[in-house]
């Protein structure tokens, strides 16, 4: 066996120890890559953000239509009841209006995540976070715009319009509260027994 035989054959067991130490370059899985998304972007300059501002301003549009019926409905009743049911109407309002907007955000934010879903498992990406909680990343990782290019295809389903149920005076609830007399105290009775003194007097007097 020449030289150069046996070098080959010394190296052998050093190759495999290596290999089971550190694994084969070309075999061995890399490393999870991580990639960001700005949702901030997308939930505004998306075709679906777009879709939910739309649905936001014709929800806007009946609740102050439903107001203005409120306001019409009142406007011949005592100022003082009329000032305090436009104001539980302005806050019953003001709260439907949150709600709508909580739900156009929950259905706009959950098509980003299927959406994020799917580009990570087609590219084999290990975690996608959110842009603002990132320091530094290089331009390649930020997949914002892919993001927002497969949300523009999607057509979001929102919950239906609100309806404004609005309470109307009655003739007769009114004309009790402006009718009804100031409720007064009854008399102080006299006791059982001076009342039945009182009618024996007045037999005798008889």
């Amino acid at each position: 066996m020449n030289n150069g035989c046996k070098l080959a054959l010394a190296l052998v067991p050093l190759v495999l120890l290596l290999t089971a130490c550190f694994g084969d370059p070309q075999n061995s899985a890399a490393a999870p890559a991580v990639y960001v998304v700005d949702v901030d972007r997308v939930l505004t300059a998306s075709n679906a953000a777009e879709a939910g501002r739309a649905h936001l301003a014709q929800a806007r549009a009946a609740l102050e239509k439903g107001y203005a019926d409120l306001s019409k409905a009142w406007e011949k009743q005592p100022e003082a009841e009329r000032a305090r049911v436009l104001a539980e109407g302005a806050r019953a309002l003001s709260r439907q209006m949150g709600i709508e907007q909580q739900a156009v955000t929950g259905v706009v934010a959950a098509l980003m995540l299927e959406e994020v879903k799917k580009w990570r498992a087609a590219n084999k990406a290990g975690l996608v976070i959110a842009r603002n909680s990132v320091l530094d990343a290089e331009p390649e990782a930020d997949i914002t715009a892919a993001i927002i290019a497969a949300m523009n295809t999607r057509t979001p389903k929102f919950a239906d319009l609100p309806v404004v149920n609005v309470t109307r005076p009655t003739a007769q609830g009114t004309a009790k509260r402006e009718l009804r007399p100031a409720e007064k105290p009854e008399p102080a009775k006299a006791p059982a027994r001076e009342r039945a003194g009182r009618n024996g007097a007045q037999e005798k007097r008889r």
